[in-house]
């Protein structure tokens, strides 16, 4: 596994995403919500295999409850334990008293269903919640961390939103979606910005959804609009000699900033496949970078939008 030093952490590059231990999630054949047995193997062999990170959110179903009662067990063992991130949100802005007060009892209940006493990492799920009303925000999480009830404050973002905002926020980290197919950050500066701050920075949606493993003939016609831009990606990965999931993975993980891919896995046996995927990645030269940009410039907005997809497949 490889591992990342960022603020003090060593973070392994791999953080297992777990919104699918909660609820059904995604469009694969496993999207199903596995049994807590089933969650608990999931659980144990990222941890066994190195993954320190586990990333949930308290609208994620009952995943904190599961990995709380994982925790317990794995506590109570004397094994070791993983960093958590979680997520609250969306708040109440009705007043700053009523602000406050709702992300405190959104974070209490997180802490009791994880079967914790302080988070890792404490992020807002969404950055709409912050951008309202920043100054309030940045005072309620301060006064948060005086009572040492986390270590690192975080911000979930879209690419639609404005990331010099989150870079000059003060927060330690930010969660951003980063893909292959997607540049929009990387053209505007937004990602140098996050880079440029210092914040640690979390990815997700790698994969887009599993779309890089697809290809014209087997996706759904309704999705015609992405059929140039995956056989162009299919040209790419053959003739940088990867794997579609290495050369998605390889993309994110050589942008400046990058200190963690989010990824979920449906199996242990995912886990330990995602986890050989990490040690099969390769830093991207310039010129494949290039060729990359050339062949996703522009891209059609509703390739890099999986509700579009899940609209028009109704």
């Amino acid at each position: 596994m490889k591992y990342v030093q960022a603020k003090g952490l060593n973070l392994s590059a791999f953080a297992l995403g777990t919104v699918q231990l909660g609820i059904e999630y995604g469009l694969g054949e496993h999207s199903a919500k596995p049994t807590e047995e089933a969650a608990f193997a999931i659980l144990d062999r990222a941890v066994d295999l190195g993954v320190n990170t586990l990333d949930t959110a308290n609208n994620y179903g009952d995943s904190e409850a599961v990995i709380g009662r994982w925790l317990t067990k794995r506590r109570a063992e004397g094994k070791k334990l993983p960093y958590i991130v979680t997520k609250v949100g969306p708040l109440k802005h009705r007043s700053y008293d009523i602000l406050r007060d709702d992300v405190m009892y959104q974070l209490e209940g997180c802490m009791k269903r994880l079967c914790i006493d302080k988070l890792d990492i404490f992020m807002l799920h969404d950055y709409e919640d912050y951008a309202k009303d920043r100054d309030a925000m940045q005072k309620i999480f301060a006064e948060i961390k005086a009572q040492d009830l986390y270590d690192y404050s975080a911000i979930s973002a879209y690419s639609r939103h404005d990331y010099g905002v989150i870079a000059d926020s003060g927060f330690d980290a930010t969660q951003i979606p980063l893909n292959v197919f997607d540049w929009g950050q990387i053209e505007n500066g937004g990602l140098q910005k996050l880079a440029d701050s210092g914040m640690m920075i979390f990815t997700r949606s790698v994969f887009l959804q599993g779309l890089v493993f697809h290809t014209p003939e087997d996706l759904d016609p309704r999705m015609d609009f992405c059929f140039p831009y995956l056989k162009r990606y299919i040209e790419l990965y053959k003739e940088f000699e990867l794997s579609p999931a290495a050369l998605a993975l390889s993309f994110v993980l050589s942008l400046p900033g990058v200190t963690q891919a989010v990824m979920g896995c449906d199996t242990a046996d995912q886990v330990e496949s995602n986890c050989n995927l990490f040690d099969q990645t390769v830093k991207l030269s310039q010129e494949q970078m290039d060729k990359l940009h050339d062949a996703f410039r522009g891209i059609d907005p509703r390739v890099i939008n999986p509700g579009v997809w899940f609209n028009r497949m109704k």
